[in-house]
């Protein structure tokens, strides 16, 4: 047996090199002390918290519980063993490891942490929070404990306190760990301007937060502040080369600038670096390569698509489902409507907290004038807005008094349009969520219409807030949105018959007539030649103006053979503005044998004018999985006949 002397130096020695991180020299310095004292229990615990550190679970076990063999009654023990035993997944033996430390020592503020933090996994919210309080109180500046108690007050609605928590924290020791949570709050609860503002002081202390980075750019792209995402992004990436989640984020950034092909390699990278995020990975992907027009391996694409689908409908993870690719893939209805009542039920749960602390409540005394408010981000020159901005002024003022709520700012004619034909329109874009729903309350509104779905810039946790007794979609959304948030859809019977409501999860509601109530659109009176626009003069020219994603290849392949059957005919497309389709549908042609000059493209242009284009068109062909909205109405306002299926 060595002096007791010597083995004090060399556990100094261990231990300094353990805090220096340096643990394959800490474990042989501490395997060299057992050789000395065999059996010694404090250094087999310390053996087994670095095999914790280095990921050998099954290791660390072993080791510390032949130090708990050894002695019994060190409460730092049977903390460890827990924190082991949660990393193996086993909860239940865990949860008795730390209460077994908290019996030896009942102040101790990590087995307090480690417990509480275990029972919020758990869901015992109630139990949680008395272990998280006792943490932070007896260390206040375990930021870790601060943290989790946040989360357990936010979860339970308790929003202001667990702010107050983080903010009393904060001025207590700044520190990157609680800005980020602090950040985390803001961004669910909409407040994003002041979710940027706690990134930013997470970063700033702690410039190798790779999370906060990676927040930030997901935040400045959410506000189209595309120059700030990017470089937060990438700094992200400069910090961990490997990072998925950055990856992702930066492919979706690079693929709203139509930098397609750049964006497709970080999608790819992504999905190499965490096949456990494939489902979602996956489904950009798929709609990437569709407005490419890249149909190679389109019926394997598909089947995995289902897999995915699938796959992610029976995981716990949350987050947002682009559910517009399903719409372009021929999924399974029932899928679909699973999907969508996935999504809508992530956000009522996001939002039950606020909820809480909104609590609504709404009268049921009869108006004298009903008060219907509309809530889009698309009151400008988009699909939805071109088609809906002279609407409002047409309401019948007696009965009804028109409220918009814009979810973006932009003043543009449509914009303008918009405004004049509304008692009153509110500028919401800098408000968080919990702002707008209140204001709608405020407002009285009793019909609320949501234009825009689960589509970009859409809110759909305003209306998870329930700020209005009747809530309706229309419009911009065409599918189901699944939601017991949203249980009515304003359709027709052409947009959505009844055979196909069965998949919708909403009470359809049938306007007499048509489902649009299109306003005037501006068609220039400008000269147009076929000629300019590299048309055959005497030529037959079929035209489709849809977004490249809506074409498939079942689509393509009838349209060659309309082309092969009338040889005199041409096939004008609008290609997005993106080589890639050019290229890959020009392949196509010639695979179909039709002569890829026979194919002609055009680009964006002004409105005015991009109407007025239609006239020189002889028909106008739908797609057929998805078909034309606003596309179809502009050709028929300028005059061009749409044969759709």
């Amino acid at each position: 047996m060595a002096s007791s002397d010597l083995l004090s130096d060399l556990m100094r020695r261990a231990r300094a090199l353990h805090r220096e991180g340096r643990l394959a020299e800490a474990r042989a310095r501490y395997r060299t002390i057992l050789r000395l004292a065999p059996g010694h229990p404090a250094v087999l615990h310390l053996l087994g918290v670095v095999a914790f550190q280095e990921g050998a679970f099954e290791e660390s076990e072993r080791l510390i519980r032949e130090a708990i063999a050894g002695r019994d009654d060190v409460p730092a023990f049977f903390n460890n063993l827990g924190n082991t035993l949660v990393a193996l997944g086993r909860f239940e033996e865990a949860e008795r490891a730390f209460r077994r430390a908290l019996s030896l020592k009942e102040n101790y503020a990590g087995a307090r942490y480690n417990l509480g933090n275990l029972l919020k996994r758990d869901g015992r919210l109630e139990e949680a929070l008395v272990h998280l309080r006792r943490a932070c109180t007896l260390n206040p500046d375990h930021a870790d404990a601060v943290c989790s108690l946040a989360q357990v007050l936010f979860q339970t609605g308790a929003i202001r306190e667990a702010e107050e928590g983080l903010r009393r924290a904060l001025r207590r020791r700044p520190d990157g760990v609680l800005w980020y949570e602090l950040g985390n709050q803001y961004r669910l609860t909409g407040r994003h301007e002041e979710a940027i503002e706690a990134f930013r002081e997470a970063v700033r202390c702690r410039p190798d937060l790779v999370a906060g980075y990676i927040n930030l750019s997901a935040l400045y792209q959410m506000r189209g502040q595309d120059e700030a995402a990017l470089a937060a992004v990438r700094k992200a990436l400069a910090l961990d080369p490997d990072s998925p989640q950055a990856h992702f984020n930066l492919g979706q950034l690079l693929e709203g600038r139509n930098n397609l092909e750049a964006a497709r390699v970080h999608y790819e990278r992504a999905l190499e670096r965490a096949p456990d995020v494939a489902a979602r990975v996956c489904f950009h992907l798929a709609f990437l390569v569709r407005r490419m027009c890249d149909w190679d391996g389109y019926a394997e694409r598909t089947t995995d698509l289902v897999k995915q689908t699938e796959r992610l409908l029976e995981s716990p993870m949350s987050g947002s489902l682009p559910l517009l690719t399903l719409n372009l893939y021929p999924i399974p209805d029932r899928l679909r409507a699973r999907a969508a009542q996935r999504q809508a039920q992530e956000y009522d749960a996001a939002t039950a907290p606020l909820r809480a602390a909104c609590a609504f409540v709404h009268t049921r005394k009869a108006p004298v004038r009903l008060r219907i408010g509309y809530v889009s981000p698309d009151f400008r020159r988009h699909a939805v807005g071109t088609v809906i901005h002279r609407l409002f002024e047409h309401h019948d003022r007696d009965q009804v008094e028109v409220f918009a709520y814009a979810l973006v700012h932009v003043d543009d004619a449509f914009n303008q349009a918009v405004r004049a034909g509304c008692d009153t329109y509110r500028e919401v874009s800098r408000l968080s969520d919990r702002q707008v729903a209140r204001a709608i309350h405020a407002d009285g509104i009793h019909v609320l219409v949501d234009l825009a779905g689960y589509t970009t810039y859409a809110r759909p946790t305003v209306f998870a807030l329930r700020p209005s007794p009747v809530q309706v979609h229309y419009l911009g959304y065409l599918d189901t949105m699944g939601a017991p948030f949203l249980p009515y859809v304003l359709a027709d019977r052409t947009a959505l018959p009844p055979d196909l409501a069965a998949a919708y999860t909403e009470a359809v509601v049938y306007l007499p007539e048509a489902f649009v109530a299109g306003s005037p659109l501006p068609v220039s009176d400008e000269p147009m030649t076929r000629t300019a626009y590299g048309l055959p003069e005497e030529a037959f020219v079929y035209a489709s103006f849809n977004s490249p994603h809506k074409l498939d290849p079942s689509c393509f392949r009838a349209w060659m053979t309309l082309l092969r059957r009338v040889p005199e005919a041409v096939l004008w497309l609008y290609d997005g503005d993106h080589g890639a389709v050019r290229q890959n549908l020009r392949r196509e042609a010639r695979q179909h044998g039709v002569d890829p000059a026979r194919l002609i493209f055009a680009g964006k242009m002004p409105l005015e004018r991009y109407l007025a284009r239609y006239r020189l068109a002889d028909l106008f062909l739908d797609t057929f999985a998805y078909n034309a909205g606003a596309t179809a109405i502009g050709a028929l306002w300028a005059g061009l006949p749409v044969l759709t299926l």
